[in-house]
């Protein structure tokens, strides 16, 4: 099957499917798994380096979390692990020995890139540049691909396919369908949101600074102040113009500008900080009218802090 790796993605390390392919492809038996905080297990790697094949797995309570529930019946599902991506990777610039293992949609080691596109069938969605050359990713509705070119893309030499989160399929779907969520803007919510000018974070940043937190100073905390108050008369505007995709951008203008201040104010900005800020604009959008799940997190896609 074609693209048999792909099928693969969800799946448990002990289902049938990944049963087999271990064993084809010479992969170890057990992974090696780390633990989060609690002792649930976070993630595991399974790999065989000679011939270049990478699995990633992550653990249920984290694959449910991310991903939604499995559709395999297992008895112990809190110590299974689940794949989330796969890298075939060989070292093939320099060997010019195609991967044991047969890439998706008939793509080859070599390929240039006008030949990786149509084979896909699709245009990448996002493109970078990094110390082996350049890269290309292409999203599908549950899982993207990513394609690693040499500087001159002229030889495909690696990829890595990834299982798409949940998160990223609602930003996807609220995307889509931003002309539609214009209907859910009221205009009459502009009080409201004016009302957050009350439950800005940098309120409480203020108090535990008096407290004797030194990673504030009353200039950093009134620089973001000064921003989150005019990105609230910003919004007040929007809203009332009923503009959903105007206020959908207008995040990704606002974590862009704290992404800037961040540094350059010694990185003051920790998990707390982090956390308050995220609840504070996804709760300011949530007002506006803008309607998505509420695990979702919209500045995570811009966010550097």
């Amino acid at each position: 099957m074609e693209n048999s790796i792909i099928s693969l993605l969800g799946k448990s390390l002990e289902s049938e499917e990944i049963v087999s392919f271990r064993n084809q492809y010479n992969l170890q038996d057990n992974p090696e798994i780390f633990l989060d905080f609690v002792d649930d297990i976070f993630d595991g790697n399974l790999s065989n380096e000679k011939d270049g094949i990478y699995m990633t797995f992550v653990g249920y309570k984290r694959f449910k979390y991310e991903y939604g529930e499995s559709d395999e019946i297992l008895k112990t599902p809190d110590k299974s692990l689940f794949l989330t991506d796969i890298t075939l990777e060989n070292d093939y610039i320099n060997t010019k020995a195609p991967c044991t293992v047969k890439f998706p949609f008939g793509l080859m080691q070599g390929d240039d890139y006008t030949t990786v596109v149509n084979k896909i069938g699709k245009k990448p969605n996002e493109k970078g540049i990094a110390s082996y050359g350049k890269y290309y990713c292409t999203e599908f509705d549950d899982y993207r691909i990513l394609t690693a070119f040499d500087k001159d893309l002229e030889i495909l030499t690696w990829i890595r396919i990834f299982k798409i989160t949940l998160q990223e399929k609602e930003r996807k779907s609220l995307i889509k369908f931003l002309s539609q969520q214009s209907y859910n803007i009221n205009p009459e919510n502009a009080d409201l949101i004016l009302s957050f000018l009350e439950k800005l974070p940098t309120i409480e940043w203020e108090k535990r600074r008096k407290e004797g937190d030194r990673e504030f100073t009353k200039n950093k905390i009134a620089i973001v102040e000064t921003l989150l108050k005019d990105y609230i008369h910003k919004l007040v505007k929007l809203t009332r113009e009923k503009k959903a995709t105007a206020i959908y951008n207008s995040i990704e203008k606002l974590v862009s500008a704290i992404n800037k201040l961040n540094p350059k104010y010694d990185y003051f900005i920790e998990t707390m900080e982090r956390e308050e800020l995220c609840k504070f604009i996804n709760d300011i959008i949530r007002t506006a009218g803008l309607e998505f799940e509420t695990n979702i997190d919209l500045t995570e896609e811009w966010r550097e802090w």
